[in-house]
């Protein structure tokens, strides 16, 4: 039996802190905004280094990862149904509020990220035969989508605004299908990773991550004017951050005494993914965080909130399946 790989436990609760403080800092702090949307790249960089190194991946294997994905949508806007219905005295079809939902519309517009996973899922078993028998058409293919994600981020600063704003965020399959193959790659390359001094690779993670987030503030403002954090996965500084920040948490040392602690986190997340917008949504009718201070502590509220709800969800057999990917 193969051995846990913590340091991808470790990725994925870090993923799932940042997209709940991308959701809950928003803009009321930008310096905090950017450092949380390493969120979403990492999730993807995590699935594809998971499915990409396993050992089959089928298209039966694919069929049945889409409709496990489809039966949680369903079922989550099935329920989302039912409030809508008693509080508002609205009745919604749930399916097309599935639909939308996988288009970052409605309720549950987060569940973008299970459409764009699906879609990715039907190229999966080509994607597969290409890390294990065509090594040299994958790394290819990381380059072509790079350089596609290159030319839409310079492209965009020479128009002035962001091009893959005419694109659902859900549909940017040249971002996304990047940092998968990316998480792939890292996963075949996990010694010669190992190898490069720990140390440098710490102190470049520092230096991206600052120049990074200068780098965010200023384009956003100056040169796409937008500064929404979805039109900067693109971006040489971002997508240099984000590969550095995976690749350095994939070998971090861990202490053992960590370990339980960051595996049952990690257990959470998808939980924690799914319900914190909707906590988030009630939570804004009330509270409204100014401030540093503030904002790190509803952050760090939302969090907890998310996973206690998650916890207690996970100890019900019936609904744990509602949050399990």
């Amino acid at each position: 039996m193969n051995k846990r790989n913590v340091n991808l436990d470790l990725i994925k609760s870090v993923a799932c802190i940042g997209v709940v403080g991308l959701h809950a800092v928003s803009m009321n702090n930008y310096t905090l905004y950017y450092l949380c949307d390493c969120g979403v790249p990492l999730f993807f960089m995590v699935n594809g280094y998971l499915l990409l190194s396993r050992e089959q991946a089928d298209y039966s294997y694919a069929f049945h990862k889409i409709v496990h994905i489809l039966k949680i949508v369903l079922s989550w806007n099935f329920l989302i149904a039912i409030p809508v219905f008693i509080f508002r005295q609205k009745i919604i079809n749930p399916f097309r509020l599935a639909f939308e939902s996988l288009l970052q519309k409605g309720y549950l517009w987060h569940f973008w990220f299970f459409g764009s996973l699906m879609i990715i899922y039907l190229f999966l078993p080509v994607f597969h035969r290409m890390f294990f028998e065509k090594k040299h058409l994958h790394r290819a293919a990381c380059l072509v989508f790079m350089g596609i994600c290159f030319c839409m981020s310079g492209l965009s600063m020479i128009k002035g605004y962001p091009l893959s704003m005419f694109v659902p965020q859900p549909l940017r399959l040249w971002t996304w299908v990047f940092y998968f193959l990316a998480g792939g790659l890292f996963a075949a390359e996990k010694q010669r990773i190992q190898q490069f001094s720990i140390k440098i690779h710490g102190i470049l993670l520092l230096i991206f991550t600052l120049l990074n987030n200068i780098a965010e503030k200023r384009v956003g403002l100056y040169l796409v004017h937008s500064r929404l954090a979805e039109y900067f996965y693109d971006n040489l500084f971002s997508i240099v951050w984000y590969c550095l920040l995976f690749t350095f948490l994939l070998r971090i040392p861990i202490k053992a005494s960590h370990e339980i602690w960051i595996s049952r986190f990690s257990s959470l997340t998808m939980g924690i993914f799914i319900i914190h917008p909707i906590l988030l949504f009630a939570l804004n009718t009330y509270i409204t965080p100014v401030g540093t201070i503030a904002v790190l502590s509803f952050w760090m509220g939302l969090t907890l909130a998310s996973l206690f709800v998650g916890y207690v969800m996970s100890k019900i057999p019936v609904v744990r399946e509602l949050i399990r990917l």
